[in-house]
């Protein structure tokens, strides 16, 4: 069963976007983080935290925060 999972991209503590999509796993939600991080990178939007939430029987359970790799 899938589940929706929320996605709020913030540069530092500023909310820059939030989507949702539905997915089969936690996994698969950070997979799609990792791609919606590089997404921004690409058009060079500031966006360097991406926070991973999941909806489930009327809540959000926050499940972890993904953050854009400095070398």
């Amino acid at each position: 069963m899938k589940d929706v999972y929320t996605f709020v991209a913030k540069n530092d503590n500023t909310i820059v976007d939030c989507d949702s999509y539905l997915l089969a796993s936690e996994e698969e939600a950070c997979g799609m983080a990792n791609n919606i991080i590089g997404s921004y990178l690409e058009i060079n939007k500031a966006v360097n935290t991406i926070e991973i939430f999941k909806y489930d029987n009327n809540k959000f359970s926050f499940i972890g925060t993904y953050t854009e790799y400095k070398k």
